[in-house]
């Protein structure tokens, strides 16, 4: 069977398209029992650039730019492809429409495996547009499932440490301690059952390790399963 060629847009950030690379590498090996590779054409965006229309609110340039990149892709030949983070799924709905390949959702793909899980209630954590601009409580809720944030102070050290530290693979054990406590308060407060790692560099610096009563869903791990399986499909 021909496998299926894919694309990716990078560089949104740097660190976590390596280890997207990386991942999709040891998962299609370790479907296929081969020590094969599969075909991969990624594209490494500005991220800056990206990331300035987002927190601009320019939303109708970012899915004019996104496009343009996809694209690029699907120049290249690919079948399908993916946004390698979470924040600019803020107009994934908007983008789909605008290109010719499939697309797949981390954002979906994130909230189908809460929902096989059973897990009704979960706290997100990413960048500041992630947390407030509530693409992932809209497809949550098609799974019933609820989506809760921190608080606005929380929200602006989350994403503070996040652009000044996370994205740089800089990881810091205070910054490590406060996230974790930051979801401690939401378990309190809000009776969570699991948390959302909705930032793809997030899985450098939290783990299921540091959690032993909430599930965590590392969304970078859940899109490249889904990645990779569709490479297997007719």
């Amino acid at each position: 069977m021909k496998m299926k060629r894919f694309g990716l847009i990078g560089g949104i950030g740097p660190e976590s398209t390596i280890e997207y690379y990386r991942l999709i590498i040891k998962r299609f090996q370790e479907l296929s029992g081969t020590s094969d590779c599969p075909e991969i054409v990624i594209y490494s965006i500005n991220m800056t650039e990206m990331l300035n229309y987002v927190f601009r609110g320019q939303l109708g340039v970012l899915v004019e730019y996104l496009a343009r990149k996809i694209r690029l892709l699907e120049d290249a030949g690919v079948d399908y492809g993916a946004l390698a983070s979470n924040t600019p799924h803020l107009v994934f709905d908007r983008l789909i429409g605008e290109v010719n390949i499939p697309l797949v959702s981390i954002v979906e793909e994130t909230c189908r495996a809460m929902a096989e899980q059973k897990v009704r209630k979960a706290a997100l954590l990413g960048t500041k547009s992630t947390m407030t601009a509530g693409f992932y409580g809209q497809t949550a809720e098609k799974h019933e499932i609820e989506i809760v944030v921190p608080s606005p102070e929380n929200q602006d050290y989350v994403h503070d440490k996040y652009m000044t530290e996370l994205i740089f693979n800089k990881i810091r054990p205070e910054t490590k301690q406060r996230l974790i406590q930051i979801v401690a308060e939401s378990k309190r407060r809000d009776s969570i059952e699991g948390l959302i790692l909705g930032g793809t560099e997030l899985p450098l610096v939290l783990s299921q390790a540091d959690f032993s009563d909430i599930q965590i869903f590392d969304t970078m791990k859940i899109h490249v399963d889904s990645i990779v399986t569709k490479m297997f499909e007719p």
